[in-house]
């Protein structure tokens, strides 16, 4: 059972060892009737309203591991929790369990369940986007890491009560619920809907809604991108699945309101203007749907209107405190959406126009304010800007306007139920006639309809332009990618690895880095559409990296691009095979292809690990011990493999000779480390500890390359490992279980492979990349976990060479220094650092450059690194001649 109290990634081990899925957060509940000196009161025996699958045992482990001092449960009692017309996708009940404490008394916990409706309208819905696991993943993942960002910085906000999550292997029904606590019994509550908000109310609601936003934005840059339910939105980002929800969605109630907008004052004049505007929501909506990478963007509520927000007032009626619930359907996006949503369905119609801007402006100022105190680091949105999306996204508007307004302003009524609300019958319809008819909406709407009219709402945006392919000249062809490929060449690739395809139906390709990101090679995303045999429709996501054209500055000459094409196609399922025939299924990278066709360019062609719930990690930070362990863990089985696949068959090509530091980029790196000298002596000389390194910094810049390419000299009396080359923290991804446990770690881009001591992968990532409590700390620990991990996959494989003992291993580490002090003064500086490398400044001599320079190596996290680092590494002797 999951609370939205997130475990650390380090306790996920203990947690499948106790064999329990209650996470630790305790459960509000009543005080005890000891506590208030009066006798326990008998169980009331009630008649319980809830499902009845429900019952009282399935909740004995979670109050076991939440309530103090808890014994037995002497009374349970579940019931609707909200009158008809108060939550129309799901039913929510309000769950009372008196238990009794080990001290005799009594203790009321109150729960509040989210379950749905038992129709068949909604196991359709379920079966196409099940908004409950998406809900779970929001409470207990995503908002305790929010939350967590801004204790960081001393300030404690809590946006959602806690959630847990029951076992459903137990009882399968279980799986589509959302457990929380009683909000109720802490003094939160439903404003009046029919009222909606006030000034005062609402400015609170958009402080709590910029608040979250800010953090949101805050935690792609922290803890990277959110998963791709929440980037593509429940409905998987399919277009014709999204056409379908709209279309079904939106039909009844254009519909009906259309019937009755003669009933409406000067509601006539408005219907050519609304008949064109509901075409062009239609044909907007997908764009709606998307997020653009140009923009700000946050993760959006989704569904942010009065029924989903819980205050807490004072006395006095004054707002003291608001929480969200109901995250069904999160969005990552525009914050746009949110605005309209919340503004245009829940504020009182005195200020949700005549206020509009000022709604705005308070929301812009309190998202600032909260993106500084975070400290992102990101482009902001000036006021101008915002209001100017605000236009852009401006077909937000209508659409609550019609379905969700009429539903917050009609009176409680029966007929309020969620097949009326979904379904066009003859039941619904009479049910939104009654929507429209409802005189409090009359009196909204006859205001609204000339503001959306006068604000431009109710037209296309014609200004927004459609990303840029990466091949203008093929932009007649929509279908065409590159002038050498084609969306219909992905035909084969598709189905040799899934049997049920059947067409592909179209595709759309971005460039998957930002210029500057990948100066060797040019990264595109590609989408490709399918239809499946039973006549659904999948996405098929790639990674399309291409060999730039050779240039002064990207090492088009060291052979990088063909060897990686060689990794990839070769090496990676050749030891990956190995294990497989050793009885272990080890897989070590994205699954590559290579297309049916004559290619003239170079190519690698891979599936996109993000689609699979990859991700990378944080570089800033760095890989704590539990994911260094697993990282080192796949190198040591990638070694190993190295080492049996040369007893099989023979030596390695001369190709895995080098890396990249050879005799025709000795210049260029030369004068990479000579320019940034001076830098490196004036920064780190006013480091604490400095006096102990600094005479050595100088002889080591001027002769790291040369070190480095006397080190890649290859001793076959030595032990010698195929190293991966790069093996830094943005060259692994980690993927991630529903408890948010680490499931799998894959190595990427095997593009400076070379063969030789293992000294260069275990300095390059430990000192790149494992944050710095362990990276100095643990470090012997971590070179026996992976002489340990080495060790046995050799005897798996049945190696019948020479495997170092683990002293053997230290020694080899210490004969082979290169990439000790040599990662600490280049990758570790782009790990750590808040600009990204840009290596056409880095590498020039300019009044720019220095100032890059500067930057690069002045930031505290690198800092703190170095004051811990180098005197470690020299009292190693690893920064000695």
């Amino acid at each position: 059972m999951g609370s939205r109290s997130s475990k650390t990634k380090k306790n996920c081990a203990s947690s499948n060892q106790k064999k329990t899925s209650i996470k630790s957060s305790r459960i509000e509940g009543s005080p005890t009737q000891s506590d208030l000196s009066i006798p326990s009161p008998p169980a009331v025996k009630e008649k319980n309203l809830g499902p009845e699958w429900l019952h009282e045992t399935q909740f004995e482990e979670l109050l076991t591991a939440n309530v103090a001092q808890f014994s037995k449960i002497v009374g349970f009692r579940v019931k609707p929790a909200m009158a008809p017309g108060e939550n129309y996708a799901t039913l929510m009940l309000r769950i009372s369990i008196d238990v009794e404490l080990t001290d005799k008394s009594t203790k009321l916990v109150s729960l509040m369940m989210k379950v749905p409706h038992k129709t068949p309208q909604m196991e359709q819905m379920l079966a196409m986007a099940n908004f409950f696991d998406s809900e779970n993943a929001v409470y207990t993942d995503i908002l305790p890491k929010l939350e967590e960002l801004y204790k960081a910085k001393g300030l404690d906000i809590q946006f959602a009560p806690k959630a847990f999550k029951l076992d459903s292997k137990k009882e399968p029904n279980l799986a589509n619920t959302v457990l929380m606590n009683d909000l109720g019994q802490d003094g939160y509550k439903n404003l009046n809907r029919l009222e909606c908000l006030n000034l005062e109310q609402t400015k609170f609601a958009l402080k709590k809604l910029a608040q979250f936003h800010a953090a949101s934005a805050m935690s792609v840059q922290v803890n990277g991108p959110f998963a791709d339910i929440f980037i593509n939105g429940v409905l998987g980002g399919n277009k014709e699945v999204l056409m379908a929800f709209y279309e079904g969605m939106i039909a009844s109630f254009r519909t009906a309101f259309m019937a009755n907008l003669k009933n409406f004052k000067d509601g006539e004049s408005f219907r050519e203007k609304l008949d064109s505007a509901f075409t062009q929501i239609f044909l907007d909506f997908e764009h709606l749907m998307k997020s653009d990478p140009a923009e700000f963007n946050v993760l959006n509520h989704g569904d942010c209107w009065m029924n989903n927000l819980l205050f807490k007032v004072d006395s006095k009626g004054e707002v003291e405190d608001m929480l969200f619930v109901d995250f069904q359907n999160p969005k990552y996006g525009s914050p746009t959406q949110d605005l309209f949503y919340l503004i245009v369905t829940s504020v009182h119609i005195d200020y949700k126009l005549d206020y509009f801007d000022f709604f705005i402006r308070h929301y812009h100022e309190q998202l600032t304010k909260h993106l500084n105190l975070l400290g992102f680091t990101g482009k902001q949105l000036s006021l101008r800007e915002l209001h100017m999306l605000m236009y852009k996204h401006g077909s937000w508007a209508l659409f609550p306007s019609i379905t969700v307004l009429p539903v917050v302003l009609l009176d409680p009524n029966e007929s309020a139920t969620f097949d009326n609300f979904l379904r066009d019958t003859e039941d619904g319809a009479k049910f939104k006639n009654l929507l429209y008819a409802n005189k409090r909406y009359k009196g909204y709407i006859e205001r609204i309809l000339p503001w959306l009219y006068n604000k431009g709402f109710l037209e296309a945006y014609n200004q927004f332009i459609p990303p840029e392919t990466p091949s203008s000249e093929n932009s007649e062809n929509p279908n065409q990618i590159l002038d050498w490929l084609n969306v219909s060449d992905f035909e084969e690739v598709i189905s040799s690895s899934d049997p049920e395809f059947k067409k592909v139906l179209g595709g759309s390709w971005t460039l998957a880095t930002k210029p500057g990101d990948n100066f060797a090679s040019k990264l595109l995303k590609v989408d490709i559409q399918a239809e499946l045999k039973d006549n659904t429709a999948k996405t098929f996501s790639f990674i399309l990296k291409v060999q730039q054209k050779s240039t002064s500055d990207n090492f088009t000459d060291v052979n990088m691009f063909p060897k990686e094409m060689e990794m990839y196609r070769r090496y990676v399922p050749a030891f990956e095979k190995l294990y497989k025939d050793a009885g272990l299924t080890i897989i070590f990278s994205a699954k590559s292809f290579v297309l049916n066709k004559d290619v003239s360019e170079e190519y690698l062609l891979m599936e996109n690990l993000q689609a699979k719930g990859f991700k990378m990690a944080d570089r800033k930070k760095g890989l704590d011990m539990e994911h260094t362990k697993s990282a080192l863990k796949k190198l040591a089985q990638w070694h190993a493999a190295s080492i049996k696949f040369k007893e099989l068959n023979g030596s390695y090509s001369t190709l895995y000779n080098d890396g990249i530091y050879i005799e025709q980029t000795r210049d260029t790196f030369h004068n990479m480390f000579a320019l940034a000298k001076d830098s490196f002596i004036q920064i780190l000389g006013k480091f604490e500890g400095a006096e102990e390194y600094l005479p050595k910094l100088p002889w080591i810049l001027d002769n790291h390359v040369d070190q480095i390419i006397e080190d890649a000299k290859i001793n076959e009396e030595e032990f010698n490992v195929l190293n991966h080359g790069d093996a830094w923290i943005n060259n692994i991804m980690f993927q991630y279980d529903s408890e948010g446990c680490l499931k799998e770690t894959y190595l990427l881009d095997h593009q400076n492979a070379k063969y030789g001591n293992p000294a260069q992968d275990l300095y390059y990532f430990i000192m790149s990349s494992a944050e710095l409590d362990i990276k100095v700390d643990q470090f012997d620990y971590l070179i026996r976990w992976y002489h340990e991990n080495l060790v046995e996959h050799s005897n798996l494989l049945k190696y019948n060479g020479y495997v170092p003992s683990l002293n053997e291993l230290h020694t080899i580490l210490i004969d082979h220094p290169a990439f000790a002090a040599g990662t600490v003064i280049s990758t570790l500086t782009v790990c750590l650092t808040d600009e990204g490398f840009n290596p056409e400044i880095f590498f020039i001599e300019t009044p720019e450059s220095e100032k890059f320079r500067l930057q690069l190596l002045g930031n505290e996290r690198y800092r703190a690194h170095i004051e811990r680092v180098m005197p470690w590494l020299n009292r190693r002797g690893l920064l000695d001649p």
